[in-house]
């Protein structure tokens, strides 16, 4: 049975001279920076990806909650709290705060300020995370430097062709009797892709697979991404066809993409039900029931 808890009952001045308390509110400080900052530069996908990101750091930490690892020093505080620091005044100006690197700073900060050098083999999934988190515009300049709009034009095209549609493909143009569509960059599926792979590698931190698995699930995911985002195209082609314009606003824009984002998610979590979650939960269960 849960109990109710009394805020007036708590031992709050013991609460606040115990480290693992301003250890804490530090770290949602620190997210709640991130999210704040990330919230004004109007991008919806980094977003999403960072609030997954995020959840799943809380995850881990709870998980291990009775057991954190809380003994640095003084250096390793005093350099830890600098770090922070640092971030801390950069943000002041919106430009000198980096959406993906800085995270990764204040988390290195906050782990020699918790446990010191030790904190990194202790904490290493949370900051795993954290450095995927900043690694983030690398796999975009790779993605785009692959010739996406023409693969998901490709793609696109033969879905409407196998759905009965007399389509015609030139390049990145994808033509239908009453109308075309031009697959640009930011519609090739890179950032479908990127948040699907960032769902795959969370999914195994979370999740003990083994390395093959993992690598399935990478493909699996990516390709999700792509695939979703291939038909959404579709999608698009065939309300230009129609001259359906104010549908087609609605999925060309940030709304439809979060919708078929949705999908990609769901899918991706079935398959890594089906697939793997479900016999780890049978094992349990069996182990026991014996």
């Amino acid at each position: 049975m849960l109990k109710n808890i009394n805020l007036r009952q708590l031992d709050w001045p013991s609460l606040l001279q115990r480290p693992r308390t301003w250890l804490i509110s530090l770290g949602i400080a620190i997210a709640g920076l991130h999210l704040t900052i990330l919230d004004q530069s109007h991008r919806p996908n980094l977003m999403s990806v960072s609030i997954l990101m995020w959840m799943a750091i809380a995850s881990l930490l709870w998980d291990k909650r009775e057991n954190l690892l809380l003994n640095a020093n003084l250096f390793c505080t005093t350099f830890g709290a600098t770090l922070i620091l640092l971030v801390i005044l950069r943000s002041v100006s919106p430009a000198g705060y980096h959406l993906t690197i800085s995270p990764l700073i204040s988390g290195i900060g906050l782990v020699l300020m918790a446990a010191g050098i030790e904190g990194f083999a202790f904490y290493w999934k949370e900051l795993l995370i954290l450095l995927l988190l900043a690694l983030y515009q690398l796999f975009d300049n790779i993605l785009y430097a692959i010739d996406l709009p023409v693969l998901t034009a490709k793609f696109s095209n033969l879905a409407l062709l196998l759905a009965g549609f007399d389509a015609y493909r030139d390049g990145v143009v994808i033509t239908l009797p009453t109308g075309s569509v031009e697959v640009y960059g930011a519609c090739s599926g890179v950032e479908s892709m990127i948040l699907m792979f960032y769902v795959a590698c969370l999914f195994f931190l979370l999740i003990p697979i083994s390395h093959l698995q993992k690598l399935v699930c990478l493909i699996v995911a990516v390709l999700l991404g792509f695939i979703t985002n291939g038909l959404r195209v579709s999608l698009m082609a065939w309300l230009v066809a129609y001259a359906n314009e104010e549908s087609f606003d609605y999925w060309h824009g940030d709304d439809g993409s979060l919708i078929f984002a949705m999908v990609s998610v769901g899918l991706l979590g079935l398959f890594c039900w089906f697939a793997y979650v479900r016999a780890i939960a049978e094992a349990v269960d069996n182990g026991e029931a014996s």
